[in-house]
């Protein structure tokens, strides 16, 4: 598999691999793992120590894009490794050809979508290769309906399976949602109930400078005199408008969380007014299931794979100011809304499973036992 999907501090994609493989150590007893990754050992996080790491050896190439290194030294050492299958978590293959099936999974299509809110890089990599790479893999998967709609109505390509993102454990509260306090160490941020609360890289595809903007206009408006906004989320990304946008929502009892450990999330959904998450675009929307796990009100936007992320007690708006505003509004007068019922990551993982170990592939002349 691509190694450099599990580089910490994870990201939700990051998130998604390292959960499903943690289940492929049971559901593929047989099986031989192999990350790949141009990272050092320290830098990457390992499902279990089933997992063997290739990293890369020569320290000059570790500086290469993660993209330019899986396409030539991965690739090296996969066909060194004589693998069997290798699993594109992040959608780009190195180009094994016949030497092995490839499965990828795709996440989301947001250089046709939302190409203006990319990394450079990123963009430039899916520009070159993910067409290609879709098309001349054995199988594709998706991490939502959505996502696979897309697949193919706009690259042309057959999905295999659609293995949708899960909760941990610890997002099962052991009080009822609502009842649950601040952890400690949020607390000591200056956290305290009143509060909205958003979960989000700081780049534009989430669309934070909606979500301030209506905040500050219902807090100059008085609708959210007591209320604060916390915002969860690292640096990103294209966001020096936002910054400005931060320093004049400061006056307004805004909160910088920063990034936030899972174990701490789920009480900070749960004790929150509402999730705020009025994305441009997913291709899933791992806050929205988080925080209806949890039991927590959800302002999200209408978009099909949103949709599939939530339920039927989300309130669904529009990403404008004025959308967002609304949502807020009829979020805070709102009950609290039931705990949401999800699939388990193993659940999930069974199709990924059955899809690396040749139940959905043509696997001819090989053995029960694979490397992937």
């Amino acid at each position: 598999m691509d190694g450099d999907a599990l580089r910490a501090p994870l990201s939700g994609v990051g998130h998604y691999i390292l959960n499903l493989a943690r289940e492929l150590d049971g559901l593929l007893p047989e099986a031989s793992f192999i990350a790949y990754s141009r990272l050092p050992a320290a830098a990457v996080v390992l499902p279990s120590q089933r997992w063997q790491l290739r990293t890369e050896p020569v320290a000059a190439f570790r500086r290469l894009p993660s993209f330019v290194w899986l396409k030539t030294r991965c690739r090296s050492q996969c066909l060194k490794d004589r693998i069997n299958v290798f699993w594109a978590g992040r959608s780009l293959h190195p180009g094994l050809g016949r030497a092995a099936r490839t499965v990828c999974t795709v996440h989301d299509l947001n250089y046709l979508i939302a190409p203006e809110t990319m990394q450079f890089q990123s963009l430039w990599s899916s520009r070159l290769f993910f067409r290609g790479d879709i098309l001349t893999a054995d199988a594709v998967l998706t991490n939502s309906s959505g996502t696979a709609d897309r697949i193919r109505t706009m690259i042309g390509a057959k999905v295999t399976g659609v293995v949708r993102p899960s909760v941990t454990t610890h997002f099962q509260l052991s009080e009822p949602a609502g009842e649950s306090g601040i952890p400690e160490k949020l607390s000591r941020l200056g956290i305290k109930r009143p509060y909205l609360l958003s979960v989000a890289t700081a780049e534009p595809r989430k669309n934070l400078d909606a979500v301030l903007s209506a905040y500050i206009d219902l807090k100059r408006s008085g609708a959210l005199t007591d209320h604060q906004l916390v915002l969860v989320g690292p640096t990103g990304w294209k966001n020096q408008a936002l910054k400005k946008k931060l320093d004049e929502a400061r006056a307004y009892n805004v909160i910088l969380a920063g990034y936030v450990p899972d174990d701490l999330l789920p009480n900070l959904y749960a004790a929150s007014d509402a999730l705020v998450f009025p994305s441009l675009y997913e291709g899933f929307g791992m806050p929205v299931l988080e925080a209806r796990t949890c039991g927590a009100r959800v302002v999200t936007t209408d978009i099909p794979e949103l949709r599939e992320a939530g339920d039927e007690h989300v309130i669904y708006v529009q990403p404008t100011v004025d959308g967002v505003k609304t949502g807020i509004i009829k979020a805070v007068s709102s009950p609290k809304p039931p705990l949401m019922l999800h699939h388990t990551w193993k659940e999930e993982a069974q199709i990924l499973a059955n899809t690396l170990s040749g139940q959905s592939l043509s696997l001819v002349g090989r053995g029960s036992h694979a490397s992937i």
